[in-house]
């Protein structure tokens, strides 16, 4: 049985959630044959997402109030009772309207035996103060308050102590949609004034040439998307993309291109003249590629489908390389949930490894002497960033790193061997950036 409506769609999405698989794909999956639109589309996923984010905390709230545990429940009850308890205390819905709905939503999913139960326990989780909790110790503490699973908030606790919680609950991009917008059409001051008349708050963001939007929808249902006037892409992923100092004319590889954000950034930083290659490792992605793409109306854009870790005698030599390579993800919490509760496998961990540094290597053997080369991640640990660039400019002596060629956004700071951009810090998502050049 699949209820209708908003609550309904992101209650079935949670659902399949647990059953695995990537989130924004479950939840895409479920909205398409839930037939929702506009506001009731955002909505339901606004749910989703706000209850993946915040699932450990609402579990440790809701187990309070349940003698035998959420894990005895059925799934559709677990996720009603989840995704009730988001709404009331993360998303300003009144905790009368969250139950209400969460009772309705039970006996619409066919649990009508379960209603009751929904009702008490969510009016007791609504009003439960959190600041009354005790926790075992730290690690606890920090799967509670910010919401995540043991093997993250033990990442955490080792590697950034005092920053923990921080980085955990600080919001991607201030809790706004970012924006690059796409100079060979308009200019940042110029699209902010026509959202502002649309009733859509931007402001300029720490990158230049990005805002930051308050989009009540989603962005992509508007005109200004359409037309290739922006799109959206993280700050700190702006970053690196602007890093690569791209130049017109120049041939450049974009080498771990999809869905596709930095391969536009960095064909609007060429004017959209000379030779850019945006590669991925399979034709489902870099079809991602070649609709953003073609949207934006660049021509320099060349997709291919190409294994990153393998080098390619194909390739002519660059000018400019980025390697924006696989990672575990551990800087954007924010934005991707179910990130929060990933087992950090120490086998998935060391392969993770070997492909970054296959990439990193493959990415040197593109590079024309002289050429530049930017190695980035989305994650803030240190053995996947700087511990890689350290032991690639031991196999690499003709490289060297370099400065960004840009100002740097607040708390950021060059060190020997990248830039990093902590949650919490910045504003920004958690990111590392290296940039390197070739000798002569």
């Amino acid at each position: 049985m699949r209820p209708a409506g908003s609550r309904g769609a992101a209650a079935a999405a949670l659902v399949h959630q647990e059953q695995g698989g990537y989130a924004n794909l479950v939840l895409d999956a479920e909205l398409n044959r839930s037939g929702l639109t506009g506001r009731d589309r955002a909505f339901a996923s606004a749910v989703f997402y706000t209850t993946l984010e915040h699932q450990a905390t609402a579990d440790y709230i809701l187990g309070r109030f349940l003698p035998k545990g959420l894990a005895k429940l059925d799934p559709p009850v677990r996720a009603i009772l989840r995704s009730g308890l988001a709404q009331a205390r993360w998303m300003q819905v009144p905790a009368a309207a969250a139950v209400n709905e969460s009772v309705k939503l039970v006996r619409a999913f066919g649990k009508s035996s379960a209603a009751g139960l929904v009702n008490a326990v969510l009016r007791k989780a609504c009003a439960y103060d959190l600041d009354t909790a005790v926790f075992a110790d730290e690690v606890e503490r920090l799967m509670v308050l910010g919401s995540a699973g043991r093997d993250v908030a033990d990442f955490l606790r080792q590697y950034y102590p005092d920053e923990a919680l921080a980085i955990l609950t600080s919001p991607a991009d201030g809790g706004k949609t970012s924006l690059r917008v796409n100079p060979l059409r308009t200019t940042p001051e110029a699209l902010a004034e026509e959202l502002k008349v649309a009733g859509i708050g931007a402001v300029p963001g720490p990158v230049p040439g990005s805002l930051l939007a308050d989009f009540a929808g989603s962005p992509a249902d508007t005109d200004w998307f359409r037309l290739g006037d922006f799109h959206v892409e993280g700050q700190a992923s702006q970053l690196a993309a602007l890093c690569v100092g791209a130049q017109p004319g120049e041939t450049v590889i974009d080498l771990c291109a999809a869905p596709g954000g930095k391969t536009l950034t960095l064909a609007q930083e060429m004017q959209d003249k000379g030779r850019l290659l945006s590669c991925d490792h399979t034709p489902q992605r870099v079809g991602l590629i070649e609709t953003a793409a073609r949207r934006m109306n660049l021509h320099c854009v060349q997709p291919l489908v190409n294994d990153a870790a393998v080098p390619n005698p194909a390739f002519p030599a660059a000018d400019r390389v980025l390697a924006d390579v696989p990672c575990s993800g551990l800087g954007i919490l924010g934005k991707k949930p179910d990130i929060r509760y990933k087992t950090l496998d120490e086998a998935r961990r060391r392969e993770l490894l070997d492909t970054q540094r296959a990439i990193l290597d493959s990415a040197a053997g593109c590079l024309k002497p002289g050429g530049r080369l930017v190695y980035s991640t989305c994650t803030i640990h240190p053995a996947e960033n700087q511990d890689q660039v350290r032991a690639f400019l031991a196999r690499r002596p003709d490289f060297r790193v370099i400065g960004p060629g840009l100002p740097l956004p607040a708390g950021m700071e060059q060190g020997a061997y990248g830039i990093l951009s902590v949650p919490g810090r910045t504003g920004m998502d958690g990111f590392f950036i290296c940039v390197m050049q070739r000798a002569e």
